[in-house]
C-alpha cells in the first residue's frame, strides 16, 4: 500500500512480485556448436581404421611372393626388381584406392551436413588407415631377411618381406575418398534458390492479400448521376 502522496509508476495486485521479464537465452559454449562435428570427426576416422586393418590383411594374402636366394655371396632376387616393385606396391595401391572409394559415399550420405569437418575426417582417417593397412600387412607377411636366413640357412629360397618402393601410394586412399566425396557433393548438395519474395511472403506478380479480401466496388456511371441532379 502507498499514501496518498505516494506515487507507484508500477501498480499491482496485492501479494504480487513485481520483476523483470528474463533476458535472453546465455550464447552457447564452443562444444554445443561442434558437438556434432567433433562426432562424425570421430566415428569417420574410427570406421576409416578399421577398414585400415582389414586392408592390410587383404593385402598380405592378395600380394604375390616375391623369391629370394641367399648364398655366401649376399642375398639375390630370382625375379626382375621392377616386377617386385610393381607387385607390392601395385596390389597395395588397388586395396587403398578401393577402401577410398567403398568409404566415402557412407560419409557422405550420414554426414554431409558436417561438410568440412566429414572430408578432413576422411583425408585425415584415409591417412592414418592407409599407415595402418601398411605396418599390419608387414607385420602378418614375412619375416625378416636375416631372420629367415638365420632359420633356414643358406642356399635356399625364401619369400622376401613386405615393403614399399613407393610412398605416394599411401595417398591413394586419401585421394580417391576426397574425389568421390566431392563430387558427390557436387551432384547431390542443395541449389541455394535466391528468395525474391517481399514482405508477409509476397511474391512479385502475385495480387496482394488484401486485395483478394475486398470485393471490387461496381463501376459508377457519372453521366447518370448528373442528369438525376439536374
Amino acid at each position: 500500500m502507498t499514501s496518498a502522496g505516494d506515487f507507484d509508476p508500477y501498480p499491482s495486485p496485492e501479494g504480487a512480485h513485481v520483476g523483470f521479464a528474463p533476458g535472453p537465452d546465455a550464447p552457447p559454449t564452443l562444444w554445443q556448436r561442434y558437438r556434432t562435428d567433433v562426432v562424425a570427426f570421430a566415428i569417420v576416422v574410427a570406421a576409416c581404421l578399421v577398414v585400415g586393418a582389414i586392408v592390410g590383411v587383404v593385402w598380405e594374402q592378395v600380394t604375390p611372393r616375391v623369391p629370394l636366394l641367399a648364398t655366401k655371396e649376399g642375398v639375390f632376387q630370382t625375379s626382375p626388381e621392377t616386377e617386385t616393385s610393381i607387385a607390392l606396391d601395385g596390389w597395395f595401391a588397388v586395396c587403398g584406392v578401393v577402401a577410398g572409394i567403398v568409404l566415402a559415399p557412407p560419409a557422405f550420405w550420414r554426414f554431409r551436413r558436417q561438410g568440412v569437418a566429414t572430408a578432413l575426417a576422411l583425408t585425415v582417417g584415409g591417412l592414418a588407415g592407409s599407415y595402418l593397412a601398411f605396418k599390419i600387412g608387414v607385420r602378418l607377411g614375412p619375416d625378416g631377411i636375416m631372420e629367415q636366413v638365420k632359420r633356414i640357412g643358406l642356399g635356399k629360397r625364401f619369400d622376401q618381406p613386405l615393403e614399399l618402393k613407393a610412398k605416394g601410394v599411401l595417398l591413394l586412399w586419401p585421394i580417391a575418398s576426397m574425389v568421390i566425396f566431392l563430387g558427390l557433393s557436387a551432384g547431390f548438395a542443395p541449389a541455394d534458390k535466391e528468395s525474391t519474395a517481399g514482405p508477409y511472403g509476397w511474391q512479385p506478380g502475385q495480387e496482394l492479400p488484401w486485395a483478394q479480401q475486398q470485393p471490387a466496388s461496381p463501376p459508377v456511371d457519372l453521366t447518370k448521376r448528373g442528369r438525376e441532379e439536374g
